[in-house]
Formats: structure tokens, C-alpha cells, sequence
């Protein structure tokens, strides 16, 4: 088998076990691997503007803004009070500031927005399990009685 078709391979078989990981989720899980997903591509940035690969870095840092860009806009403002406009203005404030750390190339800006995620992930990991578990289904139920 030749280079270029095992890496055909491999690259499917990621993408079919990251659709199957993302499909059998739950809601808490789900944040969990978008944490994860704007980390690892915050950190590959870090990587690429110490190579001046500039290409690469903004291809990583595109990904993390779209991934901060989903979290900010996943927060129920509505229904959250005030944690959730904290953690509101923390995605806004990362979002804001990854962005300026891309243009300006700047190690210490994109530091600072890892060590926010970082910190938020570590939170968050730290839920109770049952609160863990819930699915999509019983938390909309939940959300419905309260109306």
C-alpha cells in the first residue's frame, strides 16, 4: 500500500471516529471535546508562529476562533443569570483576544487565552457525574418543566 493511500485511510478513519464520538456525546461531553479541540489548536498556533509558518498558524487559530465562536454562542443567557454572562464575556474576551494575538503574532496573548480555556476545561471536568450523564433529551425536559 503506498504513502498517500494509508494517509487516505487514516484520515477517514479519524473522521469517522470523531463523527461517531460527537454523535454518541452527551451535552457535557461535547463542551468537553470542544475545550479540547480549541486547546490543541491554540497550542499548534504557538507552534507555527515560532516557525513564522503563517499559513499553518492561522489555519489553527481560524479553527480555535470557530470553536470560541460556538461555545460563546452556546450559552443560555436567558436561563444562565449570571455564571452564564461571566462565561459569556470570558469567550468574548478569548475570542477577542486570540484574534489580536494572531495578528500581532503574539506568544504571550495566545498564552494567556490557553491558560483561560485551560482553566475553564479543568472546571468543567470537575462537574459531579450524575450532572455528567444527562443527556440532550433530559435536559430539555428539565427546561420545559420550569416554564
Amino acid at each position: 500500500m503506498n504513502l498517500a493511500l494509508k494517509k487516505q485511510f487514516t484520515k477517514q478513519y479519524a473522521n469517522n471516529y470523531v463523527e461517531t464520538a460527537v454523535s454518541e456525546a452527551t451535552p457535557h461531553k461535547l463542551i468537553e471535546m470542544l475545550y479540547e479541540g480549541a486547546i490543541k489548536n491554540m497550542n499548534l498556533a504557538k507552534v507555527f508562529i515560532e516557525q513564522k509558518n503563517h499559513e499553518k498558524k492561522a489555519e489553527h487559530v481560524n479553527k480555535a476562533l470557530a470553536i470560541l465562536n460556538a461555545l460563546r454562542a452556546g450559552v443560555d443567557l436567558e436561563k444562565g443569570g449570571d455564571v452564564a454572562q461571566n462565561l459569556y464575556d470570558l469567550y468574548d474576551y478569548c475570542y477577542r483576544t486570540l484574534f489580536n494575538a494572531s495578528v500581532k503574532n503574539d506568544f504571550a496573548l495566545l498564552s494567556e487565552v490557553i491558560d483561560h480555556i485551560v482553566l475553564v476545561s479543568q472546571a468543567w471536568k470537575e462537574m459531579p457525574d450524575n450532572f455528567k450523564r444527562v443527556s440532550k433529551e433530559q435536559l430539555e425536559k428539565v427546561s420545559s418543566m420550569k416554564k
